[in-house]
Parts: C-alpha cells; sequence; structure tokens
C-alpha cells in the first residue's frame, strides 16, 4: 500500500513539474516576442530603483517620494538593477519566476481547499496556460509581485482555517506586511482571515494571539517604509496615493474605469495644487474633493460603484491600444475564451454540493472583497490578474468530478 501511495505521489510531481515547466516556457516566450515599451506606472517603478541604486533615495520620475507603491521597485527591480544594470530583460525573467510560484501555489491553494489529484493539477494547469499571466510578464508591474503574495496569504488563510497555528500565522503576517508595501488593495484578504479564524475550533484565547500575530508582523515588516515616510513627507504612511485614487474614480467625469487626472475637474490646477501644498496634502484635498461629490451625488455614487463591479468581471472583448499586431486579436479572442470559462466554472461551484464547504466560502470571500476595494475607486482590467488564480482554482475544483469521471469509466484503462 506504501508503494502504491509513493507511487501516486511521484506521479503527481511528474505532472506538476511538466505543468510547471510548460508555464515557464510559456512566459519566456512572451518576453522573447513580445515588443513593448513601458509607459506610466512602469515608468516611475523603473525611476524609483534606478533613484535607490544611483544613491538618490526613492523617488519618483515626477519627484514623488511616496506616490506609488514601493514593494515592487524595492525587492524586484533594485535587486535587479544593482547587479546586471538597467536590465529590463533580467527583470521580466524574475517576472517569469514568480509566475512559476504562481502555479505552484495555485496547487497548493487547490489541496489545502479539498481537491483531489485531477483539481489541484489542473488548477496549476489552468493558470499555467491562462494567456495574461504570460503575457503580465513583460510589464514591469507590480502585479507581478502581488499574485503570490495575494496566494502565500490565502494558503496561510486556508491552514489556519483547519488549524490556527502561530508558525502560519507569522507567515501570514509576513505577506500581508509585503502587501501593504506592494498593492494596498491587497489588505482586503483581512476580511477572509476573520472568516477562517471564525470556522476554526480553537478557543477564543487562541484565535485572538493568531491575529494579533498576524497583525504585529504585518506591522514590523511595513514598520520601516512608514517611519522613512514620517521622515520624509511628514506622516508615517503607506504612500500619497488614495486620495488621488479616490478622486479619479469619484468625481463629475468619472466613468467607472481609470479617468486621467487631466480629464477631471481638477486637470488644469492638480501639478500647481501638487507643487504648493505636497504630495500629501494635494492627495488629501482630493479626497476631501471626492467624499464631497459623493454626499452631494449619493445615488450616483452607489450607481457608480455597482458599475464599476460589473466593469471589474467584464470579458475582457476590448481592443489593445495603438495599432494591434497579427496576432493580437486572435491571442485576445482566445484570452477571452478563457476568462468566460474560468468565471463560469469558478461560479459553477455554488450549484456542486460537495463544495459548499468552508475551504470554499473562504476562497470566495477573498475574492468579494478583493472586487469591493476596487468599486470604490476605479477599475483597470490588469487590476483582477492577482486575483484571478483563485478563478482557476474554483473553476478547476467544478471541472474536477466530470474529469475524474471521465477518467474512470467503466472498462476503460485507469490513468
Amino acid at each position: 500500500m506504501n508503494l502504491l501511495r509513493t507511487s501516486f505521489i511521484h506521479k503527481e510531481a511528474t505532472w506538476l513539474l511538466l505543468i510547471l515547466v510548460i508555464g515557464l516556457a510559456l512566459r519566456v516566450v512572451a518576453i522573447s516576442t513580445l515588443s513593448y515599451t513601458p509607459v506610466s506606472d512602469e515608468l516611475a517603478y523603473r525611476s524609483m530603483a534606478l533613484n535607490l541604486v544611483n544613491g538618490n533615495g526613492i523617488v519618483d520620475f515626477m519627484g514623488n517620494h511616496a506616490m506609488f507603491n514601493v514593494g515592487y521597485p524595492l525587492f524586484i527591480l533594485a535587486p535587479v538593477f544593482a547587479v546586471f544594470g538597467e536590465a529590463p530583460l533580467i527583470a521580466r525573467l524574475l517576472n517569469a519566476f514568480l509566475g512559476g510560484l504562481d502555479i505552484v501555489l495555485c496547487y497548493m491553494i487547490a489541496k489545502e481547499a479539498g481537491a483531489g489529484p485531477s483539481g489541484r493539477l489542473l488548477a496549476a494547469a489552468l493558470w499555467a496556460l491562462y494567456l495574461p499571466a504570460s503575457v503580465y510578464t513583460v510589464y514591469l508591474m507590480k502585479e507581478n509581485l502581488m499574485t503570490p503574495l495575494i496566494l502565500g496569504v490565502m494558503w496561510c488563510v486556508l491552514r489556519l482555517a483547519k488549524e490556527p497555528a502561530y508558525i502560519t500565522a507569522v507567515g501570514c503576517g509576513l505577506l500581508f506586511g509585503l502587501l501593504a508595501l506592494t498593492g494596498n488593495a491587497a489588505l482586503s484578504l483581512a476580511v477572509p482571515v476573520i472568516l477562517a479564524l471564525a470556522f476554526t475550533t480553537a478557543n477564543l484565547g487562541r484565535k485572538v494571539m493568531v491575529a494579533l500575530l498576524i497583525l504585529i508582523e504585518a506591522a514590523l515588516v511595513a514598520a520601516p517604509w512608514m517611519v522613512r515616510n514620517a521622515e520624509v513627507l511628514g506622516t508615517p504612511i503607506l504612500n500619497t496615493n488614495s486620495g488621488f485614487n479616490l478622486y479619479l474614480g469619484n468625481n463629475p467625469a468619472a466613468t467607472g474605469m481609470f479617468v486621467s487626472i487631466a480629464d477631471t475637474p481638477r486637470g488644469q490646477t492638480w501639478q500647481e495644487l501638487k507643487r504648493q501644498k505636497g504630495e500629501v496634502l494635494a492627495s488629501e484635498t482630493l479626497k476631501e474633493e471626492a467624499l464631497a461629490w459623493i454626499k452631494e451625488h449619493p445615488s450616483t455614487f452607489v450607481a457608480l460603484t455597482l458599475k464599476k463591479a460589473v466593469l471589474f468581471w467584464t470579458p475582457p472583448f476590448h481592443d489593445g491600444k495603438g495599432q494591434a499586431s497579427t496576432g493580437e486579436p486572435m491571442i485576445r479572442l482566445l484570452w477571452a475564451i478563457q476568462f468566460v470559462a474560468l468565471l463560469a466554472g469558478a461560479i459553477g461551484s455554488f450549484f456542486v454540493p460537495r463544495l459548499r464547504s468552508h475551504p470554499m466560502a473562504v476562497l470566495w470571500l477573498a475574492i468579494v472583497s478583493y472586487t469591493a476595494v476596487h468599486m470604490l475607486f476605479y477599475v483597470i482590467f490588469r487590476y483582477r490578474e492577482p486575483i484571478m488564480p483563485l478563478v482557476c482554482v474554483l473553476a478547476a475544483m467544478v471541472f474536477e468530478s466530470p474529469l475524474d469521471r471521465w477518467r474512470y469509466i467503466p472498462g476503460r484503462p485507469s490513468a
């Protein structure tokens, strides 16, 4: 029996390794074939890393000290630039490595959620083959780091739902601290942590200690950056873009999608406001104006918020920017097909009795809470990519039953 079990484990590990190799190969192909010029946020991350490496401190090309999240330029770009010089190719290959880590984490999360061998391998395969997962490795964007951090948190959360171990809490807190520096929206995953602890059979004291450990560890990781900001900007904050982003999503020109500050009522005076007040107070001013608009237009705000939820999960039927390459329309069509199939599969989990479980509730709450954060601000399609691996896990667990039934048809040789 032990020999048979070992054989199954080795076979499953072999399949996982094959899926990982295929996923990494697709990401390397994307890096080597896609032509792309960095713009917008990428230029900010690049300049933050280069200024740090060159001894000028962390400041972006617009002179902001904490407008953009520091995690990706600090932990990914700066080490690459320090060792290899300004080498975008090396950074993109590191993105591909993080993508490989995502594939393995999808497998691990599916396993913790109760998937069998077929389900957990399928979860890894779905993310390995999901086209945007390969394409986004080309972009020097924070989402490449956010995704494995989110998946790491969710693996810890599922473990805590079964057993609130202190060592797991420490790891979860560490990942939360890194997420605080990399992408604030992912801090919404604190909600499924609360649900996971509620599911455990541990006593209240144990649950409180685990929650405190997560909070303390996260605070310790983020503290040095907040102390730096207190010294440079006069306030211990993670970044200065919250008010700015709230205004972009809630003003007379808001559409639900990203709107440039130049296209808002503040467009002509924004730069002067920032020059006079600095990035902290300027962003705070925009936050006050956004809140004032919300109070004056409550029904419009509610309708716009619901529209953002729809936009966040709208299939990718849009066209790309600029002149499309020869193969881009086909890639976008395949992406749309993948997205619709994955979303339909995930939604199907509500109709499968065996999947009405605590782990599935935790995964769904993570997706809902992450979506809710973006409903307050604005939508860019790439913002949903870090949560898409969880959709792959849900879909894989739905597809697992019919796949197993097909594999074990009476009279058919078993796999």
